[in-house]
C-alpha cells in the first residue's frame, strides 16, 4: 500500500531531522560523529551486500549484476568527485574549515546532489512487494539509521557556515523530504509491469550506490582517525543489519 511506502518514507524522514535537531541540543566531538557514521556505513553496506545484489542476482547474471552494481557506484562517484558531495555524511574529517568554506560556496549544488541521494533513498525504501519481508525491513534499517547522521552532517556543516538555525531546519526537512518523492515513484515503478530484470538491475544499481556510500565514509576514517573505533562501529552496523535480516 502507498500509505505504508509512505510511513517509512516519513520514519526515514523524521530520523534525518532528529540528527539535526539533535545537533542543537548536544555538541558532538569527532570521535562520536565518526561512530555514527562508520555505524550507519556498516548497516548500509550489509543492506547491500546481504539483502539487495542476492535478490537481484535471481533475475541477473553476473556481468549484468556488477554492471547494476558498478553503474550506482560510479554515479555517486561522479556526482561526489566533479559535482559535489551525494552525502555529507560521508566522513567525519569532512567537517573542516575548507569543506564548511567550501559549503557556503556552493549550498546549492550540494542540495542537488543531496535531493538525488534522498530520491534514490526512497526508491529502495518502496522495494518491498520486490523482495521477501527480511530484506525489505533490512533496507528500512539501513536507510532510516543513515538518514540520522545525514542530517546531523548537513545540519553541523551549515552552523558552520553560519546559517540560522531556523534555515538549517528547513533545510534539511526538505532535501530529506525528497525521499517522499522517491517512495512514490518506486512504488509506481515496481508496480508498473516492468519487467523482473529491469526491477533486478534498479535494486542492484541502488545497492552499488549504498557500497560507495559505505566504502567512502569507512576508508577515510581508517587511514586518518580511530581505526579500531570505525571498524568496531561499521561491524556492530552491519551485523543489526544481519540480525534484522533473520529474525525479524
Amino acid at each position: 500500500m502507498n500509505i505504508e511506502v509512505l510511513l517509512k518514507a516519513m520514519i526515514a524522514v523524521a530520523s534525518a531531522v532528529s540528527g539535526a535537531a539533535v545537533l542543537f541540543l548536544i555538541k558532538l566531538d569527532h570521535k562520536k560523529l565518526c561512530t555514527l557514521i562508520s555505524f550507519s556505513a556498516g548497516a548500509l553496506f550489509g543492506a547491500a551486500v546481504f539483502m539487495l545484489l542476492p535478490e537481484s542476482s535471481s533475475s541477473l547474471n553476473i556481468i549484468e549484476l556488477l554492471l547494476s552494481a558498478l553503474s550506482g557506484y560510479f554515479l555517486f562517484w561522479f556526482i561526489s568527485k566533479y559535482f559535489s558531495h551525494v552525502c555529507p555524511a560521508c566522513s567525519a574529517s569532512h567537517f573542516d574549515e575548507q569543506t564548511t568554506k567550501k559549503f557556503s560556496e556552493i549550498v546549492l549544488t550540494l542540495m542537488v546532489a543531496l535531493s538525488i541521494h534522498s530520491f534514490l533513498d526512497g526508491v529502495a525504501l518502496s522495494s518491498g512487494n520486490f523482495t521477501s519481508h527480511g530484506e525489505d525491513s533490512s533496507v528500512f534499517f539501513a536507510i532510516t539509521t543513515h538518514k540520522f547522521p545525514e542530517g546531523l552532517a548537513l545540519a553541523a556543516l551549515m552552523l558552520s557556515a553560519n546559517y540560522r538555525r531556523t534555515r538549517i531546519f528547513f533545510t534539511v526537512l526538505l532535501v530529506e523530504t525528497i525521499t517522499l518523492v522517491g517512495a512514490l515513484a518506486g512504488k509506481y515503478l515496481f508496480e508498473s509491469g516492468v519487467s523482473h530484470s529491469i526491477m533486478s538491475g534498479v535494486m542492484a544499481h541502488i545497492a552499488g550506490g549504498f557500497i560507495f556510500l559505505a566504502s567512502h565514509a569507512i576508508l577515510g576514517e581508517m587511514l586518518r582517525n580511530h581505526k579500531n573505533l570505525v571498524v568496531i562501529s561499521f561491524s556492530l552496523g552491519l551485523f543489526l543489519i544481519l540480525a534484522v535480516h533473520f529474525f525479524i
